[in-house]
């Protein structure tokens, strides 16, 4: 008994040393019970999520929240929330993230206009790459811009029309010429967007830009633990060796 309490501690410190946070198999995740945008108006309703956190509800363009009461329920309660695709992000940044649709609500036109107009002024946008981003990476794509009048303060960034990728914000100022979109994305597929920018002048441009979302990256385990034998015991810890991690 006592050797086995002795494993445990040892066991305990050591993924403390290596930064590994052990979860009970009990534990449950956060999970969403009903979720409706109806004229605006947000109401997600959930349970599981880690006691006494602030609870997030995310579309491409809007942002709403809660905090979690002391057994995990939440209810999110918010006005002119805007989801085009009508899907939302819902996290606690502590267990899992789900992404679920919303009732009630009616999507928006999903492709860019036809025909981009051009800008009034000297403040344009520069024409972006595609870029190609994994399901669950922390991914930003910047948005930048050229002969804008910054003089009063940071250009400003519109949403005009098509879908960023579910799990993925914006676009919001990053600097004062530039902006950009981020987030997690969540859904695998292909995504086109068109923003706006107005300088100081009260000068406009637009430009639409594609992300494409590929499956999630796989997991790996790695060790430098020695090779074991048949027929031999095998004992070995992270106390004794310089690398011993997931990622």
């Amino acid at each position: 008994m006592f050797r086995t309490a002795i494993r445990v501690v040892l066991a305990a410190l050591c993924a403390a040393a290596i930064g590994v946070v052990l979860i009970p198999a009990a534990a449950e995740a956060l999970a969403v019970t009903g979720a409706e945008l109806v004229d605006g108006r947000l109401r997600v309703d959930g349970v599981n999520a880690a006691p006494g956190v602030f609870v997030t509800v995310e579309s491409t363009t809007s942002a709403a929240g809660v905090r979690s009461d002391g057994v995990g329920a939440y209810h999110v309660e918010a006005g002119d929330f805007r989801a085009d695709d009508c899907t939302v992000v819902v996290s606690d940044r502590r267990t899992r993230t789900e992404t679920v649709a919303l009732d009630g609500c009616i999507p928006t036109p999903v492709d860019p206009p036809t025909t981009t107009p051009p800008p009034t002024g000297g403040c344009v946008i520069r024409p972006g790459v595609p870029a190609s981003v994994h399901a669950g990476d922390l991914s930003t794509y910047y948005l930048h811009t050229t002969g804008c009048d910054t003089t009063a303060g940071p250009v400003r960034w519109a949403f005009v029309a098509g879908r960023v990728p579910v799990g993925m914000t914006g676009p919001f100022t990053q600097g004062r010429d530039a902006g950009a979109v981020s987030g997690r994305p969540t859904v695998e597929g292909f995504y086109s967007f068109e923003v706006r920018v107005t300088d100081s002048a009260g000068a406009t441009d637009t430009e639409t830009f594609d992300i494409t979302v590929l499956g999630p990256r796989p997991v790996t385990v790695t060790t430098d633990l020695p090779a074991g034998a048949v027929g031999q015991s095998y004992s070995e810890s992270c106390a004794r060796r310089s690398t011993c991690w997931a990622s």
